[in-house]
């Protein structure tokens, strides 16, 4: 019965009999966000004689699907991919079966992405949105970033609605991109795209990477660490990376092998300091995404306690003496704060870096400043420190 409707619908002369029921506006072809199906809708009929709405779809427009109501001005297309762009028209009908005016065609947008191998460059473009009926559309291409962004941020804005793609560069520390687009009428029609993901394309990533054994060989002052790699993909080095009592993790050197099995020596060990941790990490073969291994640490035995040292004589223009950098031993590393006053009073230094050291400018005055340093060692006490320091010019 249903298919007799809609043949019946087809055959009827609809230029004779377009002015017996009066055409709907608005239509619209969408992509729905939480299903990915392509729902169409249009604002109601103002005939209060019309009975329901035809749908046709293709061009020319073959019978597709008949709505009945009024009021029932939304079709969800589940079988019509949206990935494939498709063109609908619709009319109104009355119930001795009268025709409208069939409506413009009008379809979906379909958003296309991709990213190169080896490259953070995503290249996205959309087929136009066919039919607006206010005109020409207005396309917003949309990015949310994962694991940074929660929702998407608007990302390009067409002036030109002819302008269908755009360029935009991933950060390396992004997984994947999320991106959907929008075409936007003059009278407040808003179409969505599909919705689609992209991940920065590799060719070869280690399938695991370990530290086997890390030890402190007391003799030489070193730590030895043994680690077990994975060499069957085209990695150009490995980087080891060091953490001392709890400080600020920072890379102290690399390494390239063939080999599954590598020793590497770090000979750079202050016995004052207690525990070293370490891991090693390898880029995968574009240089990207970086697969590092669980960590693993290591106690120098019986270190000497904490201590501290200060200059209180700091010459400008010396090469081995014009930095003013407290000597320290046992630090925590998570408490550190220096800051260096004038005579005045007035603040003209400050880290939080025990790294980091106070060089005077070439404009610094000649003359006595005092210093004060707060600071938690690896026992957990936290001590503070005041004392002068003369700059001499």
């Amino acid at each position: 019965m249903k298919r007799l409707i809609h043949t019946l619908l087809l055959l009827l002369p609809l230029a004779a009999t377009a002015q017996d029921v009066a055409l709907c506006s608005g239509w619209l072809a969408s992509v729905d966000e939480n299903t990915q199906q392509i729902v169409l809708s249009w604002h109601p009929s103002p005939d209060s004689s019309a009975w329901g709405y035809h749908i046709c779809t293709g061009t020319p427009c073959i019978d597709y699907d008949t709505v009945y109501g009024r009021m029932d001005t939304t079709y969800v297309c589940a079988d019509h991919s949206p990935l494939e762009q498709h063109t609908y028209g619709l009319f109104v009908f009355d119930s001795n079966f009268n025709p409208s005016a069939l409506t413009p065609h009008f379809g979906n947008m379909v958003l296309t992405a991709e990213v190169p191998e080896c490259e953070t460059t995503v290249e996205a473009s959309w087929t136009p949105y066919v039919g607006m009926p206010e005109g020409r559309p207005r396309y917003t291409l949309w990015v949310r970033l994962e694991p940074f962004d929660e929702d998407y941020d608007q990302y390009y804005t067409t002036s030109d609605s002819t302008a269908l793609s755009y360029t935009f560069e991933m950060p390396e520390s992004v997984t994947r991109a999320w991106l959907k687009v929008t075409a936007d009428g003059e009278g407040g029609l808003r179409s969505l795209s599909n919705v689609i993901s992209v991940e920065r394309r590799t060719v070869e990533r280690a399938s695991f990477i370990e530290i086997s054994h890390v030890e402190y060989d007391s003799i030489n002052t070193n730590v030895l660490i043994d680690c077990h790699l994975d060499n069957s993909f085209n990695a150009d080095y490995y980087t080891v990376y060091r953490s001392i009592d709890g400080n600020p993790i920072h890379p102290i050197g690399t390494f390239s092998t063939p080999l599954e099995s590598y020793r590497f020596t770090d000979r750079n060990i202050n016995p004052f300091d207690s525990l070293h941790c370490y891991w090693v990490g390898v880029n995968d073969a574009c240089g990207m995404n970086e697969k590092r291994s669980p960590v693993e640490c290591v106690v120098v035995p019986n270190p000497p306690p904490p201590g501290t040292a200060f200059p209180n004589v700091i010459f400008a223009g010396d090469p081995n003496n014009s930095h003013f950098l407290p000597v320290m031993r046992g630090l925590m590393g998570n408490l550190y704060e220096l800051t260096i006053y004038n005579r005045q009073g007035l603040q003209v230094y400050h880290t939080e870096n025990q790294y980091e050291g106070w060089t005077p400018t070439a404009d610094t005055p000649q003359g006595v400043y005092v210093y004060h340093l707060r600071c938690r060692f690896n026992t957990g006490d936290i001590k503070n420190y005041t004392g002068t320091v003369t700059l001499i010019k």
